[in-house]
């Protein structure tokens, strides 16, 4: 029986462990804000106040479009791993995932870090989480460059036939 992953390419185990950066940053705090008044884990999906009964400083749907550019990211990564038969097609989705990393890490720092720093008037305390997106974004690139090697290689020998 003919197995439908392909683990002895390089660019497979670098999508895993850009999927695998992709999926911690939900369980991993990106940044704590020590303010006067309350003090805030920023995760990914979820911003948690230490302090009890206090209102929440922003609404549900403030922390969407994180939560759907990390989406995209994994959904990238499990994709590019499925479609190894077509490696035009592998390229094309991972520079997508490219995309969606440096716009994920953009928005993480310039936006929302930023935006929660100011509400809470505190500097962050950068933790393990803010690093995943980097980890990943490495990763897809590594993918991207295995990639155009193979391609390259394929057109080589296409061009001795």
């Amino acid at each position: 029986m003919k197995s439908t992953l392909m683990i002895q390419r390089i660019q497979t185990v670098f999508l895993l462990v850009s999927l695998i950066s992709a999926v911690l940053i939900f369980f991993f705090p990106i940044a704590w804000y020590y303010g006067e008044l309350n003090t805030i884990a920023f995760y990914l999906h979820q911003l948690k106040d230490s302090v009890p009964d206090s209102k929440p400083l922003y609404n549900e749907f403030f922390l969407y479009p994180l939560i759907l550019l990390d989406l995209s990211l994994a959904g990238a990564s499990l994709y590019a791993i499925m479609a190894y038969r077509s490696l035009t097609k592998q390229l094309k989705v991972i520079k997508f995932g490219i995309l969606a990393s440096i716009i994920l890490i953009a928005a993480l720092f310039f936006y929302y870090a930023d935006h929660i720093s100011k509400t809470v008037q505190a500097t962050a305390d950068y933790e393990f989480g803010v690093f995943l997106p980097l980890i990943s974004l490495v990763f897809f690139l590594l993918a991207s460059r295995s990639v155009q090697r193979d391609i390259k290689l394929i057109r080589s020998v296409d061009r001795l036939r």
